[in-house]
């Protein structure tokens, strides 16, 4: 029994082990392919970037998409964490919508970069998603939502579907920085704000 104990613990401490080193080298492959994109990079320049060998680091990632997605995963959990912690105090809704806004330009403006890799840049990636990274993104969504629905009780709404409000805000926003990536226009928040809301108020 103590035996057995001792094992599921020492199996317990490796996992720990490798999240927190996946997490480590996940932060610094961000920095390594929002400087150099991500189509060109071959497994072997990233684990050489990160001083491990490329077995090691088929261990951690079992392939190029595998890191891919990781990377993916780790910038939506990253945005996520950033943005409950501007808005964790703050009870006016359009104030919270004007940070989120704010805090995703300034975060695509950061990864331009990272962005315009022809992988990142492929208009249907996001619909080639897995599950588990709409998972991800489904709780920022939730976020928005309850800022709208609580616009709506002083200011109602066109669209009474919250969820599908912020579905339709987050399309606004990327048509923006899509704009942006092309025609290099400066990205202002509060103006982008303020004409979504011209479309759905009453």
């Amino acid at each position: 029994m103590i035996a057995n104990e001792e094992a599921l613990m020492k199996e317990i401490l490796k996992l720990k082990v490798q999240a927190t080193k996946r997490k480590i080298f996940l932060e610094e492959i961000s920095n390594l392919i929002e400087k150099e994109g991500f189509a060109q990079l071959k497994m072997q320049d990233i684990a050489k970037y990160l001083g491990i060998s490329v077995g090691a680091l088929y261990k951690i990632f079992a392939s190029k998409e595998d890191l891919f997605l990781a990377y993916v995963e780790y910038q939506i959990k990253k945005f996520h964490a950033l943005l409950k912690e501007h808005t964790k105090n703050i009870e006016d809704p359009l104030q919270c919508l004007q940070i989120y806004v704010r805090l995703k330009f300034e975060v695509f403006q950061q990864k331009r970069r990272a962005i315009e890799d022809p992988l990142m840049g492929d208009p249907f990636y996001f619909l080639k998603m897995e599950k588990r990274q709409y998972a991800l993104i489904e709780p920022i969504h939730k976020m928005v939502a309850s800022w709208f629905a609580k616009m709506h009780v002083h200011k109602p709404l066109k669209e009474e579907n919250f969820l599908k409000l912020a579905y339709l805000f987050n399309s606004f926003t990327n048509g923006y920085v899509e704009y942006w990536l092309i025609h290099g226009e400066d990205l202002r928040p509060t103006k982008v704000v303020e004409l979504f809301l011209q479309g759905v108020q009453q």
